[in-house]
């Protein structure tokens, strides 16, 4: 008798930092194993799986680089199942994204933009003061 599969359900959950108001001109990209799957931009995405061993990708397409954020994770699903993941962008497009447990996920990148916004204060309070004192 040959067995009967229950549909299973991959949930993708796309998310970006506030910050980060530049994704929204895009639609990010998911590709499950090897094959671009169709998304309604950011938000929550349900996707109809076979049961089994999977690879996901999930990126922003971006202008440089052409693929911001990518994150990659094999997954597997069982039969009948509704796997849900998150997938959240990097506050600065060259760190990667993150792909896991939903409520999970932070954006990677973060400290290095404060670490530059710093340093931008810094430079602007110093040249502040050296004006001043001409």
């Amino acid at each position: 008798m040959a067995r009967t599969f229950q549909q299973s359900t991959l949930t993708v959950t796309l998310r970006h930092p506030v910050a980060t108001f530049l994704y929204q001109a895009t639609k990010p990209r998911i590709r499950l194993d090897g094959v671009d799957v169709k998304t309604s931009g950011w938000g929550v995405q349900r996707i109809p799986i076979m049961p089994g061993e999977h690879r996901l990708d999930v990126w922003v397409p971006y202008v440089i680089p052409r693929r911001a954020g990518r994150a990659r994770r094999n997954i597997t699903v069982t039969d009948g199942q509704d796997l849900a993941l998150e997938y959240m962008a990097p506050t600065m497009t060259f760190a990667r994204g993150s792909l896991g447990a939903p409520g999970e996920q932070a954006s990677t990148g973060y400290s290095t933009v404060m670490v530059f916004n710093v340093i931008a204060v810094i430079v602007v309070v110093a040249a502040l003061v050296a004006l001043a004192l001409t």
